[in-house]
Protein backbone atom coordinates (compact mmCIF):
# COMPACT_ATOMS: atom_id res chain seq x y z
CA UNK A 1 0.00 0.00 0.00
CA UNK A 2 2.70 2.28 1.13
CA UNK A 3 4.65 1.65 -2.49
CA UNK A 4 1.56 2.35 -4.20
CA UNK A 5 0.80 5.61 -2.51
CA UNK A 6 4.45 6.59 -3.23
CA UNK A 7 3.77 5.96 -6.71
CA UNK A 8 0.71 8.15 -6.70
CA UNK A 9 2.45 10.84 -5.52
CA UNK A 10 5.01 10.92 -7.57
CA UNK A 11 3.03 10.55 -10.83
CA UNK A 12 0.69 13.92 -9.26
CA UNK A 13 3.75 15.75 -8.65
CA UNK A 14 5.51 14.89 -12.09
CA UNK A 15 2.10 16.76 -13.58
CA UNK A 16 2.68 19.89 -11.38
CA UNK A 17 6.13 20.36 -12.02
CA UNK A 18 5.70 20.33 -15.49
CA UNK A 19 3.07 22.78 -15.52
CA UNK A 20 4.73 24.72 -13.20
CA UNK A 21 6.02 27.18 -15.15
CA UNK A 22 6.39 27.82 -19.02
CA UNK A 23 8.12 30.22 -21.19
CA UNK A 24 6.28 30.28 -24.39
CA UNK A 25 8.55 31.36 -27.45
CA UNK A 26 6.38 31.34 -30.03
CA UNK A 27 3.29 33.34 -30.25
CA UNK A 28 1.61 35.57 -32.79
CA UNK A 29 0.19 39.19 -31.94
CA UNK A 30 -2.21 40.59 -34.44
CA UNK A 31 -4.24 43.84 -35.60
CA UNK A 32 -7.65 44.19 -37.63
CA UNK A 33 -6.07 45.20 -40.93
CA UNK A 34 -4.89 41.58 -40.77
CA UNK A 35 -6.68 39.37 -38.91
CA UNK A 36 -8.84 36.84 -39.85
CA UNK A 37 -11.34 35.71 -37.18
CA UNK A 38 -14.08 34.24 -36.13
CA UNK A 39 -13.14 31.14 -38.93
CA UNK A 40 -12.53 27.03 -37.66
CA UNK A 41 -8.62 26.04 -37.48
CA UNK A 42 -7.01 22.60 -36.51
CA UNK A 43 -8.29 20.19 -33.82
CA UNK A 44 -11.75 21.63 -33.89
CA UNK A 45 -10.65 24.93 -32.50
CA UNK A 46 -12.68 28.40 -33.49
CA UNK A 47 -10.61 31.85 -33.62
CA UNK A 48 -12.05 34.87 -31.79
CA UNK A 49 -13.73 37.28 -34.33
CA UNK A 50 -11.74 40.79 -33.54
CA UNK A 51 -8.14 41.42 -32.83
CA UNK A 52 -9.20 42.62 -29.38
CA UNK A 53 -10.71 39.31 -28.39
CA UNK A 54 -7.83 37.31 -29.77
CA UNK A 55 -5.90 39.59 -27.55
CA UNK A 56 -7.71 38.50 -24.82
CA UNK A 57 -8.24 35.10 -25.01
CA UNK A 58 -4.21 35.24 -25.37
CA UNK A 59 -3.65 36.39 -22.33
CA UNK A 60 -6.11 33.93 -20.66
CA UNK A 61 -5.09 31.13 -22.14
CA UNK A 62 -1.17 32.38 -20.75
CA UNK A 63 -2.56 33.20 -17.26
CA UNK A 64 -4.40 29.29 -17.38
CA UNK A 65 -1.06 27.71 -17.93
CA UNK A 66 0.63 30.02 -16.30
CA UNK A 67 2.95 31.36 -18.65
CA UNK A 68 5.65 33.70 -17.22
CA UNK A 69 6.79 35.34 -20.28
CA UNK A 70 6.16 34.74 -24.31
CA UNK A 71 7.84 35.89 -27.17
CA UNK A 72 5.19 37.40 -29.15
CA UNK A 73 5.75 37.71 -32.77
CA UNK A 74 3.95 40.39 -35.54
CA UNK A 75 4.11 44.00 -37.01
CA UNK A 76 5.51 46.75 -34.80
CA UNK A 77 1.87 48.00 -34.99
CA UNK A 78 0.97 44.98 -33.14
CA UNK A 79 3.65 44.63 -30.67
CA UNK A 80 2.58 47.65 -29.16
CA UNK A 81 -0.51 46.89 -28.48
CA UNK A 82 0.85 43.44 -26.55
CA UNK A 83 3.46 44.43 -24.84
CA UNK A 84 1.31 47.90 -23.61
CA UNK A 85 -1.59 45.39 -22.83
CA UNK A 86 0.45 42.72 -20.92
CA UNK A 87 4.24 42.79 -19.75
CA UNK A 88 4.73 39.18 -20.07
CA UNK A 89 5.07 39.83 -24.03
CA UNK A 90 9.04 39.60 -25.38
CA UNK A 91 8.20 41.80 -28.57
CA UNK A 92 9.29 39.64 -31.77
CA UNK A 93 9.56 41.55 -34.72
CA UNK A 94 8.08 39.75 -37.74
CA UNK A 95 8.75 39.87 -41.37
CA UNK A 96 5.35 39.61 -42.85
CA UNK A 97 5.92 42.61 -45.10
CA UNK A 98 8.99 44.50 -46.25
CA UNK A 99 11.92 44.61 -43.91
CA UNK A 100 11.87 48.09 -42.43
CA UNK A 101 14.76 50.16 -42.55
CA UNK A 102 17.58 49.03 -40.97
CA UNK A 103 18.14 52.45 -39.22
CA UNK A 104 14.55 51.86 -38.06
CA UNK A 105 15.66 48.07 -36.69
CA UNK A 106 18.32 49.18 -34.87
CA UNK A 107 16.43 52.09 -32.74
CA UNK A 108 13.77 50.07 -32.12
CA UNK A 109 16.26 47.24 -30.73
CA UNK A 110 17.99 49.82 -28.43
CA UNK A 111 14.50 51.58 -27.64
CA UNK A 112 13.71 47.52 -26.21
CA UNK A 113 10.69 47.46 -28.98
CA UNK A 114 12.90 44.24 -30.10
CA UNK A 115 13.90 41.96 -28.03
CA UNK A 116 13.71 38.92 -30.56
CA UNK A 117 14.16 39.36 -34.89
CA UNK A 118 11.18 36.97 -36.14
CA UNK A 119 9.40 34.43 -36.67
CA UNK A 120 11.11 35.43 -40.10
CA UNK A 121 9.55 33.91 -42.71
CA UNK A 122 11.86 33.60 -45.58
CA UNK A 123 10.17 30.23 -46.60
CA UNK A 124 6.88 32.18 -47.56
CA UNK A 125 8.86 34.44 -49.89
CA UNK A 126 10.18 31.84 -51.61
CA UNK A 127 14.05 31.99 -49.94
CA UNK A 128 15.65 31.80 -47.14
CA UNK A 129 18.03 33.40 -44.18
CA UNK A 130 20.82 33.24 -46.29
CA UNK A 131 18.96 35.44 -48.26
CA UNK A 132 21.56 39.13 -48.88
CA UNK A 133 18.27 41.06 -47.79
CA UNK A 134 18.68 40.00 -44.29
CA UNK A 135 22.56 39.89 -43.74
CA UNK A 136 22.59 43.78 -42.30
CA UNK A 137 19.58 42.46 -39.47
CA UNK A 138 21.89 39.46 -38.81
CA UNK A 139 24.99 41.15 -37.83
CA UNK A 140 22.73 44.03 -35.76
CA UNK A 141 21.73 40.94 -33.93
CA UNK A 142 24.83 39.18 -33.64
CA UNK A 143 25.93 42.48 -32.38
CA UNK A 144 23.30 43.60 -29.80
CA UNK A 145 22.90 39.67 -28.88
CA UNK A 146 18.99 39.67 -30.18
CA UNK A 147 17.92 35.83 -30.74
CA UNK A 148 16.50 35.05 -34.64
CA UNK A 149 13.33 32.89 -34.78
CA UNK A 150 13.26 31.28 -38.28
CA UNK A 151 10.65 29.03 -39.61
CA UNK A 152 11.64 25.93 -40.74
CA UNK A 153 9.63 23.30 -42.78
CA UNK A 154 6.00 23.12 -44.49
CA UNK A 155 3.36 25.73 -43.98
CA UNK A 156 -0.58 25.50 -44.09
CA UNK A 157 -2.46 23.59 -46.64
CA UNK A 158 -2.68 25.11 -50.26
CA UNK A 159 -0.41 28.04 -48.91
CA UNK A 160 1.11 28.74 -52.48
CA UNK A 161 -2.46 29.52 -53.52
CA UNK A 162 -3.78 31.28 -51.01
CA UNK A 163 -1.20 33.88 -49.69
CA UNK A 164 2.12 33.14 -51.59
CA UNK A 165 3.25 31.60 -55.04
CA UNK A 166 6.74 31.51 -54.18
CA UNK A 167 6.46 29.26 -51.37
CA UNK A 168 7.50 25.70 -51.18
CA UNK A 169 8.36 23.33 -48.56
CA UNK A 170 12.00 22.74 -49.78
CA UNK A 171 13.38 26.18 -48.78
CA UNK A 172 12.05 25.34 -44.70
CA UNK A 173 15.00 22.64 -44.62
CA UNK A 174 17.43 23.81 -41.71
CA UNK A 175 20.13 22.84 -43.84
CA UNK A 176 19.87 25.36 -45.99
CA UNK A 177 20.71 27.70 -43.27
CA UNK A 178 23.99 26.57 -42.09
CA UNK A 179 26.33 29.35 -43.91
CA UNK A 180 24.18 31.81 -41.59
CA UNK A 181 25.28 29.92 -38.61
CA UNK A 182 29.11 29.72 -39.34
CA UNK A 183 29.11 33.22 -40.98
CA UNK A 184 27.98 34.66 -37.34
CA UNK A 185 29.40 32.22 -34.84
CA UNK A 186 27.83 34.29 -32.10
CA UNK A 187 24.37 34.61 -33.39
CA UNK A 188 21.72 33.22 -31.60
CA UNK A 189 18.96 31.25 -33.39
CA UNK A 190 16.39 29.19 -33.24
CA UNK A 191 14.59 27.26 -35.75
CA UNK A 192 10.66 27.41 -35.21
CA UNK A 193 8.34 23.91 -35.75
CA UNK A 194 11.94 22.22 -34.74
CA UNK A 195 12.20 21.87 -38.97
CA UNK A 196 8.92 20.00 -38.80
CA UNK A 197 9.46 16.96 -41.62
CA UNK A 198 13.13 18.36 -41.80
CA UNK A 199 13.41 16.92 -37.59
CA UNK A 200 16.15 14.77 -38.40
CA UNK A 201 17.95 17.35 -39.66
CA UNK A 202 17.30 19.93 -37.29
CA UNK A 203 18.89 17.11 -35.18
CA UNK A 204 22.12 17.01 -36.78
CA UNK A 205 22.03 20.56 -37.18
CA UNK A 206 21.86 20.78 -33.24
CA UNK A 207 24.73 18.56 -33.08
CA UNK A 208 26.75 20.27 -35.08
CA UNK A 209 26.11 23.71 -34.06
CA UNK A 210 25.87 23.46 -30.33
CA UNK A 211 24.03 27.00 -30.35
CA UNK A 212 21.58 26.41 -32.13
CA UNK A 213 17.93 25.48 -30.52
CA UNK A 214 14.66 24.95 -31.48
CA UNK A 215 11.04 26.20 -30.57
CA UNK A 216 8.10 22.94 -30.67
CA UNK A 217 5.90 25.45 -32.30
CA UNK A 218 2.74 23.28 -34.65
CA UNK A 219 4.31 20.11 -34.06
CA UNK A 220 2.48 19.69 -30.87
CA UNK A 221 -1.21 20.54 -31.36
CA UNK A 222 -1.92 21.15 -35.64
CA UNK A 223 -2.37 17.30 -36.67
CA UNK A 224 -1.71 13.80 -36.58
CA UNK A 225 1.19 14.17 -39.05
CA UNK A 226 3.03 16.94 -37.36
CA UNK A 227 2.56 15.07 -33.83
CA UNK A 228 4.25 12.24 -35.17
CA UNK A 229 7.04 14.41 -36.48
CA UNK A 230 6.34 15.92 -32.71
CA UNK A 231 7.20 12.28 -31.20
CA UNK A 232 10.11 11.24 -33.10
CA UNK A 233 12.38 14.51 -32.65
CA UNK A 234 12.06 14.40 -29.21
CA UNK A 235 12.73 10.66 -28.58
CA UNK A 236 15.77 10.92 -30.76
CA UNK A 237 16.64 14.34 -29.31
CA UNK A 238 16.73 12.63 -25.46
CA UNK A 239 18.61 9.60 -26.98
CA UNK A 240 21.23 12.27 -28.39
CA UNK A 241 21.11 14.40 -25.19
CA UNK A 242 19.71 17.47 -27.08
CA UNK A 243 16.73 17.99 -24.73
CA UNK A 244 18.60 20.99 -23.43
CA UNK A 245 18.11 23.23 -26.32
CA UNK A 246 14.58 21.92 -26.80
CA UNK A 247 11.77 25.02 -26.18
CA UNK A 248 8.47 25.19 -25.95
CA UNK A 249 6.61 27.03 -28.04
CA UNK A 250 2.58 27.15 -29.28
CA UNK A 251 2.42 29.02 -32.83
CA UNK A 252 -1.20 30.14 -31.55
CA UNK A 253 -1.80 31.82 -34.71
CA UNK A 254 -5.32 32.89 -34.73
CA UNK A 255 -6.19 30.23 -32.50
CA UNK A 256 -5.63 31.22 -28.63
CA UNK A 257 -6.95 27.38 -27.16
CA UNK A 258 -4.05 25.99 -28.89
CA UNK A 259 -1.82 26.29 -26.03
CA UNK A 260 -4.06 24.49 -23.81
CA UNK A 261 -3.41 22.13 -26.29
CA UNK A 262 0.38 22.14 -26.94
CA UNK A 263 0.52 21.93 -23.26
CA UNK A 264 -1.74 19.30 -22.67
CA UNK A 265 0.21 16.98 -25.44
CA UNK A 266 3.39 17.57 -24.37
CA UNK A 267 2.67 16.19 -20.86
CA UNK A 268 0.79 12.99 -21.67
CA UNK A 269 4.13 11.89 -23.47
CA UNK A 270 5.43 9.11 -21.33
CA UNK A 271 9.04 8.48 -22.44
CA UNK A 272 9.81 12.03 -20.87
CA UNK A 273 10.55 12.76 -17.42
CA UNK A 274 9.04 15.67 -15.62
CA UNK A 275 12.65 16.95 -15.70
CA UNK A 276 12.70 17.08 -19.64
CA UNK A 277 9.01 18.28 -19.43
CA UNK A 278 10.53 21.38 -16.95
CA UNK A 279 13.40 22.11 -19.34
CA UNK A 280 11.30 22.26 -22.45
CA UNK A 281 8.49 24.24 -20.93
CA UNK A 282 10.47 26.83 -18.76
CA UNK A 283 14.30 26.24 -18.45
CA UNK A 284 15.80 25.82 -21.54
CA UNK A 285 14.31 29.10 -22.97
CA UNK A 286 14.75 30.52 -19.93
CA UNK A 287 18.33 30.24 -20.45
CA UNK A 288 18.16 31.38 -24.23
CA UNK A 289 16.39 34.33 -23.68
CA UNK A 290 19.05 35.42 -20.69
CA UNK A 291 16.01 35.90 -18.08
CA UNK A 292 17.27 36.32 -15.07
Amino acid sequence: MLNKTFAIIVILSGFVLANAQVIDVHLHSVTDSKYRGGRPGPTGLVSPKTADEHLKKTIEAMNENRVEYAVVSGSIESLEVYTKADPRFIPGYMDEDELIPIAEFENLVKAGKIKVFGEITAVYKGTTLNDPVYAPYLEMCERYGIPVAYHTGGGPAMTPFNCCPKFRISFGDPFLIEDVLVKYPKLKVYLMHAGEVFFEHALRMMALYRNLYVDLGVLLWVDPIVQDYAVRFLKQAKNARLLDRVMFGTDQMDWPGSTTKAIGYLNSLKYLTPEDKKKILYFNAKTFLGIK
